[in-house]
């Protein structure tokens, strides 16, 4: 009976050694195999160009908005910002992107202002650039079909601009690892991006 014993404790420490050692699960969706990112050159806030490669050994968070969106961005953007205020000291291995999804309006200026309201400024890179050069991008991201809807009389401003607002969660090799919706929580956010730091 000792010997039984001794068998089942041994199963059972084995059992608890190899759940210890197994790497922590991503609360986001998963990609397996991860996907390759997608180089791009666009232009920041601040009117600097911006290359995604420059980007590596980084974790990088990936999301699109535009700046007169007047429902979802705002509430990924709010979401994003609590997760930068959160990383605290962390947050500089970690870079934020947002791209826009409405190049007509978000000018340089405009992506400026957007970030200092939301006060990430100095925390995000919001991007944009011609439609030529965003498209593949919104398609390559799952982003959907980027398209304008009229909204009243207003003329050639008054639209909003239909589209998915995926998030994108890429490790310091390059690699899209998680992918969220717009319903994520910034907890879930932060524990993936943690993974990937404890990782390197």
């Amino acid at each position: 009976m000792r010997f039984a014993g001794s068998i089942a404790t041994l199963v059972l420490l084995s059992i608890l050694v190899t759940a210890c050692s197994r790497p922590p699960a991503f609360q986001g969706t998963a990609l397996d195999p991860p996907r390759a990112a997608l180089d791009f050159t666009l232009t920041d806030q601040f009117g600097h160009v911006l290359r995604f490669a420059e980007l590596r050994e980084k974790v990088v968070v990936l999301t699109f908005l535009y700046t007169a969106c007047p429902d979802i961005c705002p509430l990924v953007t709010q979401k994003v910002r609590d997760v930068a205020a959160r990383l605290g000291d962390r947050w500089r291995d970690v870079a934020i992107i947002a791209v826009t999804v409405d190049p007509v309006r978000d000018t340089v200026a405009q992506a400026a202002a957007y970030s200092q309201q939301w006060d990430m400024l100095d925390r995000w890179h919001f991007l944009t650039g011609s439609e030529a050069a965003l498209t593949p991008l919104w398609r390559y991201y799952w982003v959907g079909d980027v398209h304008r809807e009229a909204v009243g009389s207003a003329g050639p401003a008054g639209y909003n601009v239909a589209h998915s607002a995926p998030v994108h969660l890429i490790d310091q090799r390059g690699r899209v690892r998680v992918v969220y919706g717009s319903g994520f929580g910034p907890a879930e956010l932060i524990h993936d991006i943690e993974i990937l730091l404890q990782r390197g």
